[in-house]
């Protein structure tokens, strides 16, 4: 689903289509934007596509190899479960994986605890939803995936954890009959399709052996580009990248983001005074 993709990233994903001539790729094209928007183009392509397992995944999120096999045997171990609406992998920076990370890991909880003054709680616009320094912290304590995912199938006592609440879709899996009982994906899509899920009685399963990173939130994307993150997370997971390695690869993206926000950031700080 391309959701408003233009320039370099359009590019990219056609160059991607041309080298894999053996997949059979389609695409579905919409304006950029949240919400109907969104929702509109996962509802065609569940209407072209339907009797399927759907995988929804935001553009800046980060995986492992594995990560869509452990997600299927999961929905499968489920999905003869009609409580089961959907499942989630463990997400660092969103609030429900923050929650579930410190829960497994006490000596992060104590650093937590000792660094920030902030809750811990699992609601989706918490403090790690709120504070960029927050989810640039705890994302560099999970930034090698593969260590990442060994680490976290050590402690996992519980695997499949469930809860019904709102919570950030960074990724999804669920299949067609969830989106026969849900009536299509809703216009506001996240907040009203979560809480659909916790008015009908529905659960969600945290899939706690598989972790992946999401970049960022919308509302602390420009704090995280002046960053090294993107980078860091480039280098730790893609070490063969190696034009990430050389300074120009490796400050010249950070600058050209932080060029690209300046306008805005000063026409947003004018308009306050």
């Amino acid at each position: 689903m391309l959701n408003g993709v233009t320039g370099r990233h359009l590019n990219y994903v056609e160059s991607l289509l041309r080298k894999h001539p053996q997949i059979p790729w389609d695409t579905i094209a919409g304006p950029r934007g949240k919400g109907r928007l969104v929702a509109n183009l996962q509802n065609e392509c569940i209407r072209r596509y339907p009797n399927s397992l759907y995988f929804k995944i935001d553009e800046d999120v980060f995986v492992p190899p594995g990560w869509e096999d452990r997600m299927i045997r999961a929905y499968e171990d489920h999905r003869s479960d009609s409580s089961v609406a959907m499942l989630t992998p463990v997400i660092p920076n969103n609030a429900m994986g923050f929650h579930y990370l410190l829960n497994q890991y006490p000596q992060l909880a104590d650093e937590y605890a000792t660094q920030f003054s902030y809750p811990l709680t699992n609601d989706c616009t918490g403090p790690v939803w709120q504070y960029p320094k927050l989810a640039n912290w705890i994302t560099r304590h999970f930034l090698v995936l593969s260590e990442a995912n060994i680490r976290l199938q050590a402690v996992s006592k519980n695997p499949f954890p469930r809860f019904a609440q709102r919570f950030s879709i960074n990724c999804l899996v669920y299949d067609y009959h969830h989106w026969q009982e849900l009536g299509g994906i809703p216009d506001e899509e996240e907040p009203a399709w979560t809480q659909w899920i916790a008015d009908h009685g529905k659960e969600v399963v945290l899939v706690t052996n598989t972790l992946l990173h999401h970049y960022s939130f919308f509302v602390q994307q420009d704090w995280l580009d002046r960053t090294p993150l993107l980078e860091d997370i480039r280098i730790a997971n893609a070490p063969q990248s190696l034009s990430s390695r050389t300074f120009t690869g490796y400050h010249l993206p950070r600058m050209v983001r932080f060029l690209n926000q300046m306008p805005r950031v000063l026409k947003q700080r004018i308009s306050k005074r």
